[in-house]
């Protein structure tokens, strides 16, 4: 798993003999050849890793030979940072920590009785020949390692070359044993449900996929074979076909094995594809089937294309159920609903586990209590419990049980040769850079909280993601989202506006699975490549030279615990930062530091560092600043007042965040940081204005600026047209000018903005918001109006800044807060509009509702403190002459929330309930009436029974209403009259 490290050394290498010679400097004077073979080689070698990668399963000693690939490629890569560490200050005439590790200090005590410029000759001599000196010795590791590579015979990498046979796919078939199976009565239930719903009363034809979509062992096919011998099923289908996908994905196989599922004898006379697709259509043509496919794993649309064609004649409610662990395979097969079946509970796990460890019923009270907690270890996966029961089997005493309890799970050969074979299967399938990724993983403990963007800082910083600066964090999300996809990561926390995850957990099982691949890779060469969260007693012992390990300065990331402070500010900081030498990745976050170990300007590699949470000062940040290598820097509640000039030096870092400081200023230094991508300012409420200096930062893709206070935003913001995400930008009256954002047409995601009206130059404001340009800005997604309206009188101007803010149609959320205005602009109702959600807050000069049930995507509609509102009539739904009509045909979630003044609720007429040609609200599920005007007492019948697929009538604290929560009075019985599924909440 070294590739992307050595691709990056490779690339690092060629680009500082360029730069050394731009300096005029050569501190590889002597070496130059080995140094241009050096970076040869590593090309070399990378060419060969994913063959070495697939067969370190079947040849333990190769797991040696990487490890040494792996430690040399760091220590190349540290040699690298040494390099241009020196350049960097040679360049500038400084003196510098590495000068301490470089010169003898016989050369230091001579240099101090010289002059200035024959010092800096001296220190560039000896620079030279350490680098030299070192980068030679690496060469010799590595020509090590390439003789050694040439015994094991190994190849260019070819996808299909080494299908690790060991592992391999175990075929499935549709008979189970449903006695053996715990706890999945009610996903088989909703399977079934799902089924019969979809395949049962369904009259359009065309095949509707469900997929089965989990982690490898989680149950997947079991419950298939469930649903597919379930007596409901048996007698809905004319056709049930059992097909095991094979690996890779082959069509040709699929049509055969249908074939001869239903009965063709003769198939096996179809060579061609053509021939054997055209069999399947004609025989199951107008015939309602249901075809599984078990472990559908290929993510290529243009295999399943074949397939899907010649499956779609069949008959109306034909049905595919898919069991596959990436998300992407049910994504891409169409008309396609994914069910996620639920960890099983630690009680089900334990009848699995004594199932299958064969206990007799006057056994299972000797062994409960420490079964249970065995069964706790398979964290609600049914293969762990199988897996834990078939090592328990030929083991009769409780010290035998308690031996399996206290191993860790991947220290035991029937885990590895059973449990992780479906994970290992999805680890081949990842590329060396997503391994590289997701082995990283195991060194967070378990149950941690992945924060997705931090995460991605971790890789980038440990080298993972390669060493183009333009593409890094791109690479970095493609990769988390394969990883998500692939079912290795779960519990997903997500933005509250966007379909963007923010956090996320890793599945015990797959971490132990993650475990037991660093373990593997190093499992005899014993060296330590990535050190776990540290706490108090951990640290200590690292930094105790009489304990330290031997390999501790191998560590390449430390996240050390609030409980780590006194090593960190005590005697014990010199060592912390002298055994950490290769850090690449450090968090000291909430360790109660009063100050950093002035030591820390050592640790010259780091690439990710996390100071949040501790009290910092300016002469701390001096020390910090000279970690030039910083790509990642949070200083987050440090209780900075003052950010030194220095910061300049930090030309790497990408991401900065100095929220919940005290700042009063940024200084112009701050544009010196070219390659900055996200700056984080919130919390800094002291701050009144940014340097101009910030219009230089031209990759600059987020920006958070204080939201609490109003700042002055420079006219330089203007030149950061690479912005994605801007956070708390105000303008209007006396505010920045909104004209500011006109070119910044790649903001995306959510965006929010707050806009003062004050009535002194309203048409300025109206062409400022014109100048602002959102229709052009096709990338928002989510947009977040806020009005400070200092106004006064209502006016129709209001409307017109409204207007003038129209985004583009691809807008997918609209919030609007505070708005005055007795109207809202037309582009809001147009069915050209893609949104999907739509809120708005205290708009209180608002007397009726423009027609929202002509968005055709809208889904969820909410109005919350609509004071002058008190009518709601038919232009809410946008009634038309069109023979055929259908208001708000998506919405499934309706709110209407302190609206105190509302009276009435507007029905459809008779005649518009009768025609089947006339549709109101067809998927609405929900609809909540909170705390609203007494005098609403009537809801609209007709309407209601029209909205067939409603679920929950939501009434609280609208008194008017109470009498419909009466199931026996002719309200309820009118309004329930078409939908006996509609329930209503409980009276609070």
């Amino acid at each position: 798993m070294a590739e992307a490290v050595l691709s990056a050394a490779a690339e690092r290498i060629f680009a500082l003999i360029e730069e050394q010679a731009v300096y005029q400097v050569n501190l590889v004077r002597g070496a130059e050849k080995e140094v241009r073979k050096l970076g040869q080689e590593l090309n070399t070698i990378r060419n060969v890793l994913e063959d070495a990668e697939n067969r370190r399963f079947q040849d333990k000693s190769i797991n040696t030979w990487l490890w040494k690939l792996r430690h040399t490629s760091y220590e190349m890569e540290d040699i690298l940072d040494d390099w241009k560490y020196a350049l960097l200050k040679l360049h500038n005439g400084e003196h510098s920590p590495v000068d301490d590790a470089v010169l003898p200090n016989l050369l230091q005590k001579v240099c101090s009785f010289i002059p200035s410029s024959s010092c800096l000759c001296f220190k560039k001599v000896v620079a030279r020949h350490e680098i030299a000196k070192k980068i030679l010795n690496v060469k010799a590791q590595l020509d090590e390692i390439l003789k050694e590579a040439k015994k094991y015979g190994f190849k260019i990498y070819m996808p299909t070359a080494y299908p690790l046979p060991e592992f391999g796919r175990v075929q499935s078939t549709s008979f189970i044993n449903t006695e053996e199976v715990q706890g999945r009565g009610r996903d088989v239930d909703t399977l079934v449900d799902k089924l019969m719903g979809n395949g049962g009363s369904q009259e359009e034809s065309g095949i509707h996929v469900l997929s089965i979509v989990g982690v490898g062992g989680l149950g997947k096919t079991t419950l298939a074979q469930l649903v597919y011998n379930h007596s409901r099923v048996k007698g809905s289908f004319d056709q049930r076909i059992w097909i095991r996908v094979s690996d890779p994905f082959d069509p040709g196989v699929i049509a055969k094995g249908i074939l001869e599922s239903i009965g063709e004898e003769s198939s096996q006379g179809f060579v061609h594809l053509n021939e054997r697709l055209i069999s399947v259509r004609d025989r199951i043509k107008g015939k309602k089937f249901l075809l599984v496919l078990d472990g559908f794993w290929t993510e290529n649309p243009c295999y399943w294309i074949f397939l899907r064609d010649c499956l779609g004649c069949g008959g109306a409610g034909s049905m595919i159920l898919v069991t596959t662990r990436s998300e992407w395979v049910a994504e891409m097969m169409g008309r396609s609903e994914i069910f996620r079946p639920e960890m099983l509970s630690d009680d089900d796990c334990w009848l699995i586990l004594c199932h299958t460890a064969c206990l007799e019923w006057n056994e299972v009270e000797t062994f409960v209590e420490i079964g249970k907690k065995i069964a706790n270890k398979c964290s609600g996966l049914p293969l762990a419990a199988t897996t834990l029961g078939g090592i328990l089997c030929f083991k009769k005493s409780l010290r035998e049980w308690e031996n399996v309890l206290n191993n860790e799970i991947w220290e035991m050969k029937k885990v590895e040769d059973e449990l992780f074979r479906p994970l290992l299967m999805s680890y081949k399938e990842l590329s060396p850079m997503q391994k590289q990724c997701f082995s990283h993983c195991a060194a967070f403990p378990k149950d941690y909280e992945f924060e997705v963007e931090s995460l991605i800082g971790n890789w980038m910083a440990l080298g993972y993601l390669g060493s183009n600066s333009d593409d890094m964090e791109l690479k970095g999300k493609e990769c988390f989202n394969v990883l998500a996809m692939r079912s290795l990561f779960q519990d997903f926390q997500k933005d509250d506006d966007l379909d963007e995850i923010k956090s996320c957990k890793m599945h015990d099982i797959v971490h132990d699975f993650a475990q037991y691949l660093r373990k593997s890779g190093r499992e005899e060469a014993g060296g330590v490549e990535v050190a776990a969260e540290m706490n108090k007693s951990k640290l200590s012992q690292a930094c105790d030279p009489s304990q330290v390990s031997n390999h501790v300065d191998e560590f390449c990331t430390l996240y050390c615990d609030e409980f780590c402070h006194e090593f960190c500010e005590g005697d014990s900081s010199p060592n912390l930062c002298n055994r950490f030498v290769r850090l690449r990745v450090l968090s000291l976050a909430r360790c109660r530091l009063q100050g950093v170990p002035h030591e820390m300007d050592k640790l010259i590699h780091l690439r990710w560092l996390d100071l949040s949470g501790n009290t910092l000062s300016t002469e701390d940040l001096k020390f910090i600043f000279q970690l030039y290598f910083l790509q990642t820097l949070y200083l987050c509640d440090c209780s900075l007042e003052e950010i030194p000039n220095e910061i300049g030096n930090l030309s790497h870092l990408r991401h900065l965040n100095l929220s919940e400081n005290g700042l009063n200023e940024l200084p112009s230094e701050i544009g010196n940081l070219l390659q900055l991508r996200h700056l984080d300012l919130d919390g800094n409420d002291d701050l009144k204005e940014l340097p101009s200096e910030i219009g230089k930062l031209s990759f600059l893709q987020t920006f958070i600026l204080p939201r609490r206070v109003t700042i002055q935003i420079p006219e330089a913001l203007a030149h950061l047209i690479g912005l994605r995400k801007l956070m708390g930008f105000k303008g209007g009256s006396g505010w920045s000018k909104l004209g500011l954002l006109k070119n910044l047409n790649q903001l995306a995601g959510f965006v929010s903005l707050q806009i003062r009206l004050d009535g002194m130059d309203l048409k300025g404001i109206v062409e400022d918001s014109r100048e602002a340009n959102f229709s052009n800005k096709k990338h928002i997604e989510a947009l977040q109006l806020v009005f400070n309206d200092e106004m006064g009188e209502e006016g129709s101007s209001r409307m017109d800044v409204i207007d003038a803010l129209k985004p583009h149609p691809n807008l997918r959320m609209l919030c609007i807060q505070s708005y005055k205005g007795s109207k809202l602009p037309l582009w809001i109702v147009s069915p050209a509009n893609q949104l999907r959600k739509v809120e708005l807050y205290s708009c209180d000069c608002l007397t009726s509702l423009p027609s929202f049930g002509e968005l055709l995507c809208l889904e969820e509609l909410s109005f919350n403190g609509m004071r002058a509102l008190e009518f709601v009539g038919g232009e809410f739904l946008g009634i038309t002459t069109n023979t055929n009509f259908v208001a708000f045909p998506k919405l499934k979630k309706l709110r209407f929330e302190l609206c105190r003044k509302w009276k009435e609720w507007e029905d459809i007429t008779a005649e518009e309930e009768e025609s089947p040609a006339f549709q109101v609200m067809p998927c609405l599920t929900k609809l909540q009436i909170y705390d609203c005007c007494s005098d609403l007492t009537a809801l609209p019948h007709r309407l209601l029974r029209k909205a067939s697929s409603l679920e929950m009538l939501d009434i609280t604290a609208s008194y008017g209403l109470q009498h419909y929560m009466n199931k026996e009075g002719t309200d309820w019985k009118s309004i329930s009259l078409n939908n006996p599924r509609l329930q209503i909440s409980k009276w609070l």
